[in-house]
């Protein structure tokens, strides 16, 4: 498996391996907030890739992403099919490497699988509070110090 730059000509398969991430991560949230395909891929098109650094891992076709932008890690997906084979973890060492200083990150509170992830590997809970509308949903900050972890 290697961790290399999103390809401009990966972006829509991209796109549909966060949507059905999410759908299994977070269904509540998913089925509110009535995304279309082509919302997506517009978000991930204008906003996503316009202000991070986003990497995939290639395992023989694009398995997860993640994008970061300076210390904050915004997204960080595995495809639900190739989860449990550490390609999550290796995606992490990456954006650990890429922030050597350290990261932060919000996820959902209702998210445990995710905050388990995330707590397993160093980082802690720093805040509980809300995530802007239209999500409107319970979120908690993470971070993580790389002279801790």
């Amino acid at each position: 498996m290697e961790i290399r730059p999103l390809r401009d000509d990966e972006i829509e398969e991209v796109v549909r391996l966060w949507r059905r991430s999410r759908d299994a991560s977070q269904p509540w949230l998913e089925a509110r907030a009535g995304h279309t395909a082509d919302e997506d891929l517009r978000f991930f098109r204008a906003t996503i890739a316009r202000e991070n650094d986003v990497w995939v891992a290639d395992d023989r076709g694009v398995v997860g992403f993640l994008a970061i932008a300076g210390q904050r890690l915004g997204w960080l997906y595995v495809d639900p099919s190739a989860q449990g084979r550490g390609i999550g973890s290796r995606l992490l060492d990456k954006a650990k490497a890429l922030s050597p200083a350290g990261l932060t990150l919000y996820t959902h509170q209702r998210n445990e699988r995710a905050r388990a992830f995330y707590e397993r590997r160093g980082f802690r809970a720093v805040r509980f509070g809300m995530s802007p509308p239209p999500e409107n949903e319970p979120d908690i900050l993470y971070r993580f110090d790389s002279q801790q972890g």
